[in-house]
């Protein structure tokens, strides 16, 4: 039924009306494998993603991190992607996916249930997830609750959200909703427009330099679109309320709850140079993901949160492994 129901999407795909109008930002950003733009329904608009490959079996969903898109995924897939399509998607306010409706704001659990939306709208008796940063942390959840539903998990950098301070959470929390109250007044406005290599630099800036400079293009890709007022400028074209999320710290004893319940293969990367997931909490909760879980392979790589992104051959071959050791299909 999903591979019946993939094709019919593929069929039906709208890629003209979502190509970017940029131009070519970088030779890097094409490959060999074939490509297309889809786009699947939701009540306030659709989900768009970058299906991977002419195969119509079951799609491993790629995910990405907060504020990236699908394009997260151009240098790494390529070297990856064998039998089976891989289908990166942009989270809502994300790439060339719907905001949520005026009024609303983004929520944390809300992505884990975005994943259950498209086992169920592909009729898919398994997910299979590659994932990183935000998307990573929610597939992790999804996958502890729906342990039965999850053939395998990869994650880049991350799995659980880190154990911040919480005085220091709740102290921001007056000016982050504030600040998210203005952003619902300026939904139709325009946002400040940069050049080309404006733009290039304040995303690398803006990732603390995570994400390297040749690496921004792969984003710019599906993240800016060219201003009205001045067509020689660009804008980010996100959702501006994805900067006021409310990403809230979790009891202890719950997350441990869950990562007692992630049971199916879970291979876990981790930048050496990343800040993220490197307290001792971090540690502790990896530790018990080992004792609990025989599948679990763990890997430290040189390099920054967006090491998936900027050093691609680091990461193949561990989940090409990873997928031959466990007897998977990808």
């Amino acid at each position: 039924m999903a591979r019946r129901l993939l094709s019919r999407m593929i069929l039906n795909s709208n890629t003209t009306s979502i190509k970017s109008s940029l131009p070519v930002l970088s030779k890097k950003l094409h490959s060999q494998v074939p490509t297309k733009e889809i786009q699947i329904p939701v009540k306030f608009g659709h989900i768009a993603g970058k299906l991977w490959g002419n195969s119509s079996e079951r799609p491993i969903l790629a995910l990405h991190g907060w504020q990236d898109n699908a394009g997260t995924w151009d240098p790494l897939i390529p070297m990856i992607i064998k039998d089976r399509p891989i289908l990166a998607l942009d989270f809502p306010g994300h790439g060339f996916s719907s905001w949520i409706p005026p009024d609303m704001q983004y929520y944390q659990w809300e992505l884990p249930r975005i994943i259950l939306y498209l086992k169920e709208y592909f009729k898919m008796e398994k997910v299979s997830i590659l994932s990183h940063s935000m998307g990573a942390i929610a597939s992790m959840r999804f996958a502890s609750v729906f342990p039965d539903d999850v053939d395998f998990y990869i994650a880049v950098d991350s799995l659980i959200y880190d154990d911040y301070d919480l005085d220091a959470v709740v102290g921001k929390i007056p000016t982050t909703l504030k600040k998210a109250l203005i952003a619902q007044t300026r939904l139709n406005d325009e946002p400040p427009a940069y050049s080309l290599e404006e733009m290039t630099k304040i995303w690398h800036l803006g990732t603390r330099k995570s994400v390297a400079l040749e690496s921004v293009p792969h984003l710019l890709k599906r993240g800016i679109k060219p201003s009205k007022a001045d067509p020689n400028k660009y804008y980010f074209s996100r959702d501006s309320r994805l900067k006021y999320t409310l990403f809230n710290p979790e009891d202890k004893k719950f997350v441990e709850a869950l990562v007692r319940r992630l049971k199916c293969p879970t291979l876990y990367i981790k930048a050496i140079d990343s800040p993220y997931s490197s307290d001792a909490y971090s540690i502790e909760m990896r530790e018990i993901l080992e004792q609990n879980n025989e599948n679990y392979e763990f890997h430290f790589v040189p390099g920054t949160h967006h090491v998936h992104l900027n050093n691609p051959e680091l990461v193949a071959p561990l989940i090409k492994n990873f997928i031959q050791n466990h007897n998977l299909s990808l």
